[in-house]
């Protein structure tokens, strides 16, 4: 069980891209920083939204002024993604 934390734009960099290709079912994901900004792509949004375990960090998404539905992603806040990294075996920041 891996969380895999990604904090840059999925329009600038490739890392989400890699990540989503590497993930296992048991695996999570947390979107950081300019990262939240993949909710924004029809695209990524359609994968994202298939995964079982997926996590928005509630700060970073306001301050770029997305709004999220939480359906299957999770709004956390600082303290939640303390306790999420806990949770998961290992942590792995893209």
């Amino acid at each position: 069980m891996i969380l895999h934390k990604i904090a840059s734009s999925p329009f600038s960099h490739r890392a989400l891209h890699q990540c989503l290709q590497r993930m296992q079912a048991t695996d999570g994901l947390l979107l950081t920083q300019d990262a939240v900004y993949s909710l924004m792509d029809r695209e990524l949004g359609t994968k994202l939204l298939q995964l079982k375990s997926v996590f928005v960090l509630k700060e970073d998404a306001e301050a770029r002024g997305i709004g999220i539905e939480p359906s299957k992603i999770q709004l956390i806040n600082y303290e939640q993604f303390v306790e999420l990294s806990l949770k998961y075996e290992k942590v792995i920041s893209w």
